[in-house]
């Protein structure tokens, strides 16, 4: 039957279950390999597992309450497929949103199926890796398939930066209800965001009260009410809470302390550090840069490179003392604010298309506008991430790759 004697609900439906169906194939075999794994895999089913009775030593749960919800239902499954289902929870309709907001910002100018293709696509994105190993450390990974903890985290953080920029926008709220309503959901999507797991929230926090400041000197309008009550204050006392069960009179005697890249030097020679840096910022740097112009003048860009910022100096100069200064856990940070910068690159990318096509006479707009060279090469680099994306994720299916 052909698509167009559908009912329209359903039409507008097909999309969404295409990216359904795609995201089960291509992420339910990666997963069911990832959660066979002892870390970080295991470490987490055997939390889920020991719940509620470790809660005092656990600070965030949200993939540990979902997988024990699945367990109450299907307690005859396996640990791991109950592991499998936990995060594809957290996977599935990640895809739905980039398409979503992908398709508000095209105007229609796009092909649905170019939309479905980068929703995908930027849900695989790796960094443009030369040095392979079974680490990739060094490198900030916006995909990785054995922490179960940053998977969930990935389906809050683009939601929530969106939120947060209403603090910056001069946004008009049509009632007090709808405004109440914007710093509720702001609020409880934070909370979600920082018990799928920390990393976001505490850069996060300060990257929007310094691009708040930067707003201010400049003599925007800042709407300090969201920041506060919105951001700050449930992110604070979430975090605060988090640091004193992780901390406070923890066996194991580490510590947060100050070193610049103390961590690193564990693993590899200073000098590889800008180069990783910039081979895990190719494509964001690169649009950033082609469209200098434009770009510095695009709030949610800046706001996303700001957070960033403020997150590479956190993996950089961040590190836990004790047993645990080999884990890394400050890196989780700008594996997290890299997927944001993607996103936020890729949906100035589209608006760049849109300003083109619509610049066109009527009569030529049905159309593709030929594609100007920064294009070109903007979308060549996404290109590269995603084939390298692509090769991570068979490298991580043959079991070459361990850890990231």
């Amino acid at each position: 039957m052909s698509t167009n004697k559908l009912p329209i609900a359903v039409q507008g439906l097909l999309p969404y279950i295409f990216l359904f169906v795609l995201s089960l194939v291509i992420f339910a075999p990666v997963i069911g390999v990832a959660a066979q794994l002892y870390v970080d895999f295991g470490n987490h089913i055997e939390t889920a597992e020991n719940l509620p009775h470790i809660v005092k030593r656990v600070s965030y749960v949200l993939y540990h309450a979902t997988y024990r919800l699945i367990k109450s239902f299907l307690p005859t499954i396996h640990n791991p497929d109950i592991a499998l289902l936990a995060i594809m929870v957290f996977i599935l309709p990640l895809p739905m949103i980039i398409f979503s907001l992908s398709r508000k910002h095209s105007k229609g100018t796009i092909s649905v199926y170019a939309l479905l293709l980068l929703s995908v696509a930027l849900t695989i994105v790796s960094p443009i890796t030369f040095w392979i190993n079974k680490t990739m450390i060094g490198y900030f990974n916006p995909i990785v398939y054995h922490n179960p903890t940053l998977i969930a985290l990935r389906l809050f953080a683009i939601s929530v930066s969106l939120l947060a920029l209403k603090i910056f926008s001069n946004y008009s709220y049509q009632s007090a209800n709808q405004r109440r309503y914007t710093l509720l959901l702001c609020a409880s999507l934070l909370l979600c965001a920082t018990q799928a797991k920390p990393s976001y929230t505490i850069v996060l926090i300060p990257g929007c009260c310094a691009f708040a400041v930067w707003r201010r000197l400049r003599g925007h309008r800042v709407d300090w009410k969201l920041l506060v009550l919105g951001i700050c204050v449930p992110g604070s006392f979430m975090l605060g809470l988090q640091y004193l069960i992780t901390y406070f009179n923890y066996a194991d005697g580490s510590s947060i302390s100050f070193g610049f890249l103390v961590f690193t030097r564990l693993w590899f020679p200073d000098w590889r550090v800008p180069v990783q840096l910039a081979l895990s910022l190719a494509f964001p740097l690169t649009v950033y840069l082609l469209y200098f112009a434009e770009a510095k003048k695009h709030l949610y860009l800046n706001f996303s490179w700001t957070v960033f910022a403020v997150s590479a100096m956190a993996s950089y100069c961040l590190y836990e003392s004790g047993d645990r200064i080999n884990h890394g856990n400050f890196l989780w940070n700008s594996y997290i604010t890299v997927f944001v910068l993607m996103f936020a690159s890729l949906q100035f990318l589209v608006q760049q298309y849109v300003r083109t096509k619509l610049a066109w006479p009527q009569d030529c707009r049905s159309r593709p506008p030929k594609i100007s060279l920064k294009l070109s090469i903007s979308f060549v680099l996404f290109g590269a991430h995603v084939f390298f994306g692509i090769g991570y994720y068979i490298r991580f299916m043959t079991g070459y790759v361990l850890l990231t």
